[in-house]
Parts: structure tokens; C-alpha cells; sequence
């Protein structure tokens, strides 16, 4: 509406009156909208807020350490709140938003483990529950490692999880995969059927012999003609990994 409003003054020293008008027109304000609330995760970095109207040069923002042109530096977990101004003077409104930084998950990839390349598929545990596992060696989709796929050599597995508030850590373990000893129970042989022991050595030294007839020393004695297979187990003490070779006694 305009209101029309009248000033009127009498002169003391002659008693006479006289008066002036002006005009006011009142209209509504632009009503300052600061946005919705929003939460962000700790290692965003920096959140960009914009405040409607933006026209001219009269909308700023304020509170918690923000800049007038609403960029906020997040740096520690929390609810902070922000004011939008627009307009001056009488004209002048504001509104508030909040804004939720939440902390990231603490993931745990566990402990570096060590398996011989054979070892099989195995089952990988990651905390919390329910994340992603990547790296060489991870059956895709599936929190199982097979060393056979990822080969001999030491691996770099990456846990990840992302929580109900769309933060999202990582962990890293390191999976070793070693190899197999390398087993020679020797050549095949051709003996004659009698009692007479006959002993084998196999390579590396310190590995059990297995099979018909023969003693986990490699004493084998021949009792009744037939081809006799003969195989050489060892275990290498610093990996654990077991391997063997075989031959033919005929």
C-alpha cells in the first residue's frame, strides 16, 4: 500500500502554520531463502552454500567462520549453522540452515597374512562388516583371494566401506603369496625283486618319503615284481608351503 504522510510546523515567533507530505510505499520484502540442510562427510574440504536472492551485491553469509559469500572450510564433525542475509535496511531478512559434518567410518582391513600359492580360495574379513574388497587376487564381487590368480609375490588389498551417512574409508593389508619348494625325488629306477633295501635320497634334504614299501627315511625294499610310485613330500620351514615330486620303482 502507499501511505501518504504530512509533516506540519507553526513558526513560533508568527503563529503560522504550514505542512508538507510525502509518500511511503510499502511493499513486501524479497524473503531470503538460506537452502535446506545438508550433511556432508570430514574430507570434503569445503562446502559452497548459496543463498536465494543472489541479485546485486546485497546477500552475505554469516556464522560459524563462513565467508560473506557463503564458503565454509569444514574441519571438524558436528552441526553448524548459517545465516543468509538479503536486503538492507528495513528491507533486510534473513534465514538459517544447518549443516551436519559427519566423522568417516573406521575400517580395518585386519592383519597382513601370508599364504602358499595353492593355498585355495580364502575368505577375507574386513570391519565393518559389509564393504568392498579390491586389489590382485579378489575373485570380483566376493571377499575371497586366490593365490593361485594374484601369483607369487606380495599384494597390496584394499578394504573399502561406506556408512549409512554416504561416508566412505578404506584400509590396506598386504597378502603375501609364496611359492612352492622346489622337489626332486630323483629318477625312476628299475630294481630286482629281492630283499634288499634300497635307499633314496630326495631334495631338499629333511622331506618325508611316502608310499608302498618304502620308510619316511626313503629305505625301500622290493617285494614282488609291479611298478612302485614313490613320492617325496617337504615342507619349507620358512613358508610353511609343502610340495612333492615322485618316481617309478619297476
Amino acid at each position: 500500500s502507499v501511505y501518504t504522510l504530512r509533516y506540519g510546523y507553526t513558526a513560533a515567533n508568527t503563529g503560522c502554520y504550514n505542512e508538507d507530505s510525502l509518500d511511503v510505499d510499502v511493499v513486501p520484502p524479497d524473503l531470503a531463502n538460506a537452502g535446506l540442510d545438508s550433511s556432508v562427510c570430514i574430507d570434503i574440504g569445503q562446502v559452497q552454500f548459496n543463498g536465494t536472492p543472489n541479485t546485486g551485491s546485497t546477500g552475505f553469509w554469516t556464522g560459524n567462520a563462513i565467508d560473506s559469500v557463503g564458503l565454509y572450510n569444514v574441519t571438524n564433525a558436528g552441526n553448524y549453522n548459517f545465516t543468509y542475509s538479503y536486503g538492507e535496511g528495513n528491507c533486510l531478512t534473513t534465514d538459517d540452515v544447518q549443516l551436519t559434518v559427519n566423522t568417516l567410518p573406521v575400517v580395518d582391513a585386519g592383519l597382513d597374512l601370508n599364504f602358499c600359492v595353492d593355498a585355495g580360495l580364502q575368505t577375507l574379513l574386513g570391519s565393518p562388516t559389509g564393504g568392498n574388497w579390491s586389489g590382485t587376487g579378489i575373485v570380483s564381487g566376493t571377499n575371497n583371494f586366490d593365490p593361485s590368480l594374484a601369483t607369487v609375490g606380495i599384494h597390496s588389498i584394499v578394504y573399502h566401506y561406506t556408512d549409512g551417512n554416504s561416508c566412505d574409508s578404506r584400509d590396506t593389508m598386504t597378502i603375501r603369496v609364496n611359492a612352492l619348494p622346489i622337489v626332486n625325488a630323483g629318477v625312476d629306477t628299475i630294481l630286482c625283486d629281492q630283499l634288499i633295501p634300497v635307499t633314496f635320497s630326495g631334495q631338499p634334504v629333511g622331506g618325508v618319503w611316502l608310499g608302498s614299501g618304502v620308510t619316511s627315511g626313503g629305505v625301500f625294499t622290493p617285494n614282488g615284481v609291479s611298478v612302485y610310485t614313490l613320492r617325496y613330500g617337504y615342507t619349507a620351514a620358512n613358508t610353511g608351503c609343502y610340495n612333492e615330486d615322485s618316481l617309478d620303482v619297476d
